[in-house]
């Protein structure tokens, strides 16, 4: 599935407020959750917890996710995605109200954990939305939302958790995040659309859905390239700190510093980057991503200065942000409305997510943290093969029809 049209889209009026207004809502969003999952792990690094108990505070949240992101799907379909994005930004309100006082790691990855089950609703609310206006958008524009979000999560989040790390204490911090969150609950009703009435009437059909969407070769490539990227990308925001700071003369800042590279380079990818995609098939597209990863795991694995450690980032980033415009490329080419393929795209992210931060923490218990990259090697290569075989099947069998979805 291939979008061959790049030519510069003139976009709407009604459109082109959409995108401002969901732009900034992006933005701090991810800036929200960038200084939330900081703040956590600095917060547990002086509770003394161990790179393990750090790995599973970081997974939490995505474990949490993956519990509810495809029944998400379809309740936004049903209810719109307005007021179910406005409901769950209150539950992380509260939560981040009081995960200063939690006083244990425990009770921190726990905390985490809940707010993870109110962050599919929004993430597959605004994923949604951007998927049902991308053909109308074009095809540069597709990695818009993902570049926005991520300039919130690794730039302006580090940058703002750097800042107030050194004027303030973690529950300021927590306070702030709070405060975030209450803030786009509010700016979010003056433009998400609203209850479509043809999801409010349509019978929901759960499990016959889910099975049709996943029977797709398509979609299941897609998710298969994107759980391995959400993992390997996982293992990096979860021990880059831990790693910069094992290494002689670096220390805790140089690993945010390190985070804010891989965050600037992902980024000027994604807002520059979707025309130059939009030429590359999927395999092509795919492969350049592998090698950029494995690249950036070897980067990370031999490093031995900040130098060599911001390479792999940025290898790591180009991977990453391929791997994400050619899947926006092949969900908005899907027929359909789109909230409930989102929501099992997110899940294939969030369990990579979950099984990055879960199995990297489980493998430092045994070899060293730099060995951990290289062992993640191999989950590259078995995903690689995967797909180029999805992709066989896809065209020699066709993806099916996917109308009713």
């Amino acid at each position: 599935m291939t979008m061959t049209t790049v030519a510069p889209t003139v976009l709407a009026a009604e459109d082109r407020r959409f995108l401002a207004l969901f732009i900034i809502l992006s933005v701090i969003s991810g800036l929200t959750v960038g200084l939330g999952k900081i703040v956590s792990t600095l917060y547990a690094i002086s509770l003394h917890a161990t790179p393990f108990q750090i790995g599973l505070i970081s997974a939490m949240e995505s474990v949490g996710m993956v519990l509810v992101t495809v029944p998400a799907g379809f309740i936004i379909a049903r209810y719109g995605a307005r007021g179910v994005y406005f409901m769950s930004s209150l539950g992380p309100m509260l939560i981040n109200l009081a995960m200063p006082f939690s006083g244990s790691w425990v009770a921190l990855a726990l905390g985490r954990g809940a707010i993870g089950l109110c962050i599919p609703f929004r993430m597959v609310s605004m994923n949604g939305s951007f998927l049902e206006r991308l053909p109308r958008f074009g095809p540069g524009k597709a990695g818009w939302y993902r570049a926005s979000l991520t300039g919130g999560v690794a730039i302006l989040g580090p940058s703002l958790a750097a800042f107030l790390t050194t004027r303030g204490d973690v529950t300021t911090i927590f306070f702030l995040v709070s405060a975030c969150f209450a803030i786009m609950a509010l700016f979010s009703l003056s433009f998400l659309p609203d209850r479509d009435p043809r999801g409010a009437q349509k019978e929901v059909r759960f499990v016959d859905e889910i099975v049709l969407i996943v029977r797709s070769p398509a979609i299941a490539e897609s998710c298969l390239v994107e759980f391995t990227s959400a993992a390997t990308n996982a293992l990096f925001s979860t021990f880059i700190i831990l790693l910069a700071a094992s290494l002689p003369g670096l220390t805790e800042q140089d690993g945010i510093r390190i985070m804010l590279v891989q965050g600037f380079a992902v980024v000027g990818l994604l807002f520059f980057g979707g025309t130059l995609a939009a030429r590359l098939s999927n395999p092509v597209a795919y492969g350049l991503s592998l090698v950029s990863a494995t690249v950036a795991l070897l980067s990370f694995a031999y490093a031995t200065s900040f130098a060599v450690l911001a390479l792999g980032a940025v290898l790591l980033a180009v991977g990453a942000a391929i791997v994400h415009l050619i899947n926006m490329r092949v969900m908005a080419g899907l027929p359909g409305g789109k909230s409930k393929v989102a929501g099992l795209y997110n899940l294939a992210s969030m369990t990579g997510a979950s099984f990055g931060a879960i199995a990297g923490g489980a493998i430092t218990t045994l070899v060293p943290l730099q060995w951990v990259f290289l062992i993640w090697l191999p989950l590259l290569l078995v995903a690689g093969l995967l797909a180029q075989w999805l992709n066989l099947r896809r065209r020699r069998e066709g993806s099916l029809a996917l109308q009713d979805i």
